[in-house]
């Protein structure tokens, strides 16, 4: 299996058609926000979705030790948000921006009228959910059932799979997140990540730079997580 059809660098609309994105833009609301700005906070109530412009924003959760865990990172094109959970509900995630962005804002009541009138749009939006939630329920996955070791695994993986560049047998992220950010998006502290990352430099099965991660057993990292092989616009952060 090569790795890197697992994942897809698309934004998450890739399932809708040309004509239903821009019926949705068409409905929303945009605001700017500078970087680090707080698009909705956990537990806010929240009656919209939400639509990447440009730009990107990541949603996290805080834990009971008050420290962020980093659960998804959306760019242009994605639209993201908790829709089958009634018109107004406490919102699951903070919403943070990572660069200066522009998000719409599209509300719920008036994506509820639109598929009321259209059903090939309706189908359309219930292929989307289904995306998201399959995103969600991997998410879940890689975080509860093979431990840190296998949380960072697949999270390399994915990484790589959206950014990486294979050259030979192996595959190298040019950005590299820092072991803390790595901590977030797994939810453990920075030193467990690097101890995690010494031992497999000393197997062999990475070797990284201030800037750059090269993975030189990727097939290591799939039995750790007990790779399924997502479809594409699964395998993604």
């Amino acid at each position: 299996m090569d790795m890197l059809t697992c994942g897809t660098t698309e934004a998450n609309t890739f399932v809708l058609s040309p004509e239903t994105r821009t019926l949705l833009e068409s409905f929303m609301t945009e605001t700017t926000f500078k970087k680090d700005s707080i698009v909705c906070w956990e537990g806010e109530m929240n009656d919209k979705l939400f639509y990447v412009k440009q730009g990107g924003v990541k949603l996290s959760k805080l834990t009971k030790k008050g420290s962020p865990l980093l659960m998804f990172l959306y760019f242009k094109g994605d639209l993201f948000g908790e829709f089958d959970v009634g018109e107004a509900f406490p919102s699951s995630y903070s919403i943070e921006t990572m660069e200066d962005s522009i998000i719409g804002f599209l509300s719920k009541n008036q994506l509820e009228e639109l598929m009321k009138k259209d059903g090939a749009f309706a189908l359309e939006i219930m292929r989307w959910q289904a995306l998201m939630r399959k995103q969600t329920e991997t998410k879940l996955r890689d975080l509860l059932l093979f431990g840190k070791p296998g949380a960072l695994a697949s999270t390399l993986l994915r990484l790589i799979a959206m950014e990486g560049e294979q050259v030979g047998e192996t595959y190298r992220l040019a950005k590299r997140p820092s072991d803390g950010e790595f901590g977030q998006l797994i939810g453990a502290p920075r030193e467990t990540v690097n101890r995690m990352f010494s031992q497999w430099k000393k197997e062999g099965v990475v070797s990284m730079t201030a800037k750059e991660i090269t993975i030189h057993d990727p097939q290591y990292l799939r039995d750790l997580c007990h790779c399924e092989g997502c479809p594409a616009g699964v395998c993604r952060i």
